[in-house]
């Protein structure tokens, strides 16, 4: 599945944003610099929509000079081709199908929105998991602007490393994420699968939302909306926030010590008490805002 490479990680909630009230804050900026604690060159750290393209980076001539300038680009994960391919067995359940973990009414449904929204039939998802069946439909359902003249944006920071000859690196691996996307409960997965498709109007809004949050950057208004989700539980989001952000917190000074990093991850990690911005100023980093228009 090629658009497997352009998974949002992380299913949220969120609100409403004003372009007006972005640029009177200086902190509403997607572009962080990262100095002090002995670090020979700063490092950069900018957060991305996962179905955004490219050209939303175009015109921010900072921003580009930053990616330039930098020894090395990290992501969460380095995408390649192989990421289908590793992902894929993650995505199949075993000894079951959706037709049997569903009940004749619940596929139904699901089968319905899955055809109204794509054309797809679901006996083509039969074998995989409710999960990979609701980020299946995410892709045909989330605001996006990318193409394939027009890169997402995690994908065309790597090309762009990897072109001009930088390393790249990834804060976390393929299974890692596998895990978190597709390792909760059967029923768990089911129980959510049918709440995004029963929640069809409240979804759409809401991914309209959280888009015009990420292109107007306001950073205030996406802190509000990661601690605000209902869907998930605490602990779900501490799995899908918290504790990554920490593990990546506990990498990066070694990471960044000797070279610049341009760090490229999704902006709800950058955000809130959890964030990386906080926990990076915690450990004595100074993390300040760049304005990138």
């Amino acid at each position: 599945m090629k658009l497997i490479k352009y998974l949002l990680i992380g299913f949220i909630s969120l609100g409403l944003t004003t372009a007006h009230a972005q640029k009177k804050d200086k902190e509403n900026t997607l572009l962080w610099e990262i100095s002090g604690k002995g670090l020979k060159k700063p490092s950069y750290l900018f957060g991305t929509y996962h179905f955004a393209g490219k050209d939303f980076i175009d015109t921010m001539q900072v921003l580009n000079a930053k990616l330039n300038q930098a020894d090395a680009v990290v992501g969460e994960l380095i995408m390649d081709n192989t990421m289908a391919a590793k992902l894929m067995p993650h995505m199949l359940m075993k000894n079951n199908f959706l037709d049997k973990l569903l009940t004749a009414e619940e596929y139904q449904l699901v089968a319905d929105y899955l055809k109204k929204i794509s054309s797809y039939d679901l006996k083509l998802f039969n074998s995989m998991k409710p999960a990979a069946v609701q980020v299946t439909l995410l892709q045909f359902t989330a605001p996006k602007t990318f193409t394939k003249d027009n890169p997402a944006l995690d994908q065309y920071f790597q090309e762009y490393g990897k072109a001009n000859g930088k390393k790249l690196l990834g804060l976390e691996t393929v299974d890692d994420q596998a895990q978190l996307l597709f390792g909760s409960s059967l029923e768990r997965q089911k129980e959510l699968l049918l709440k995004m498709v029963k929640d069809e109007a409240k979804n759409k809004e809401e991914g309209q939302k959280l888009y015009d949050y990420y292109i107007a950057q306001n950073m205030k208004e996406l802190t509000k909306l990661f601690t605000s989700t209902t869907d998930y539980s605490q602990e779900e989001m501490d799995q899908i926030i918290k504790h990554r952000n920490q593990k990546w917190i506990d990498q990066l000074p070694t990471l960044m010590q000797d070279q610049s990093l341009f760090i490229a991850v999704g902006a709800g990690h950058l955000v809130g008490k959890d964030g990386l911005i906080k926990g990076l100023q915690a450990i004595g980093y100074t993390v300040k805002p760049i304005a990138v228009n």
